[in-house]
């Protein structure tokens, strides 16, 4: 068996061509379309590069808003809880107003039922004492009328007895 050996890389003519070929395409490409494509790719490097400084630019911005915001934020929730508190604290005093009050009218209250009662009392007190008094009239009158009747009775007694005394 015999081996033919073979090359790796044949030369033959159609390598030579190929390699003009490609030699020609890329001075046709170099000539016509090196210059347009470059200052295609410039222009576009040149505006990738910009948006980057916008977008750095921007996100800077953002992060400067931002930390405005916060603040603003801090600041908000600060003076929310400055008026919770003057909230709390005017609902607190006006708890300690309404109970001063009421305590006041209770204590008016209570001066005018105590007044009402020294009154009541001193109403029921005379017209007891009027009642009494219209009683130990009533009473006076019907001791009066019983000694009178006694003594008028004891005095026909008496008097029965002196003229039937007399008569015998």
């Amino acid at each position: 068996m015999s081996q033919e050996f073979m090359p790796a890389v044949s030369i033959d003519i159609n390598l030579f061509w190929q390699i003009i070929n490609f030699i020609i395409l890329m001075f046709v490409f170099k000539k016509y379309f090196y210059k347009p494509i470059n200052g295609f790719l410039e222009k576009r490097k040149e505006h990738i590069t910009n948006d980057l400084v916008h977008a750095k630019a921007d996100r800077e911005a953002a992060a400067a808003t931002n930390e405005k915001a916060e603040e603003y934020l801090k600041t908000a929730k600060k003076e929310a809880q400055e008026i919770i508190i003057k909230a709390e604290k005017l609902a607190d005093d006006r708890k300690e107003q309404i109970l001063k009050e009421a305590n006041s009218t209770r204590e008016k209250m209570m001066k005018s039922a105590e007044l009402e009662m020294t009154k009541m009392k001193e109403q029921a007190r005379k017209e007891l004492q009027t009642e009494v008094t219209k009683l130990a009239i009533i009473l006076a009158e019907e001791m009066i009328k019983e000694k009178m009747n006694s003594k008028l009775e004891s005095n026909l007694l008496d008097q029965f007895i002196d003229e039937v005394g007399e008569v015998q």
